[in-house]
């Protein structure tokens, strides 16, 4: 790692990467505008992506000048100030593409089981043994129906809990 030659190729190769990720993210959000939905570009995980891999070329680059002497000395109050802050940034975003990519992934999570949900009501098969009654607003119904309603999701309740504590063996 100590050859300058090796350190401008892998940052040439990095640097490449970058820009494949910052293409990817450019298509991917342009297929979601065409779906008719408009998000930020900082939300985009391979823009982010590209970024950092952009910023760390820039610090390998900076680093092999510093270190060959590439740049005159009296450069160096510049450049190495220059290259902590490239560092420093190159940091911050991988720290975001961090949170963006947990983020995703649980906003993922969150729609696969809504959407897992949405079907198993579509089926007829959803877990919620109640009739059509326990589904619609409370209003209009009399007194004798909401006691009704309230006795079989009392029930409903109890059975589940029931359920899980047999599950679990503690039943």
């Amino acid at each position: 790692m100590n050859d300058p030659r090796f350190l401008v190729i892998f940052s040439v190769v990095i640097g490449l990467l970058g820009v494949y990720n910052l293409y990817q993210g450019r298509k991917r959000m342009a297929a979601v505008r065409a779906n008719g939905l408009n998000t930020a570009w900082y939300k985009q995980v391979s823009i982010l992506t590209g970024i950092e891999y952009i910023l760390l070329a820039l610090v390998f680059l900076l680093s092999s000048s510093i270190r060959t002497g590439v740049l005159p000395k009296s450069l160096n109050n510049i450049v190495f100030p220059l290259y902590l802050l490239i560092l420093l940034s190159a940091a911050v975003i991988a720290g975001l593409v961090i949170r963006q990519a947990f983020k995703n992934s649980r906003q993922l999570r969150a729609s696969a089981a809504s959407r897992a949900g949405t079907l198993e009501r579509v089926n007829g098969a959803s877990t919620n043994m109640g009739s059509a009654d326990d589904l619609t607003d409370e209003e209009g119904l009399t007194e004798q129906q909401r006691r009704e309603g309230a006795q079989r999701r009392r029930e409903r309740r109890q059975k589940a809990a029931a359920a899980r504590r047999r599950k679990a063996g503690k039943a």
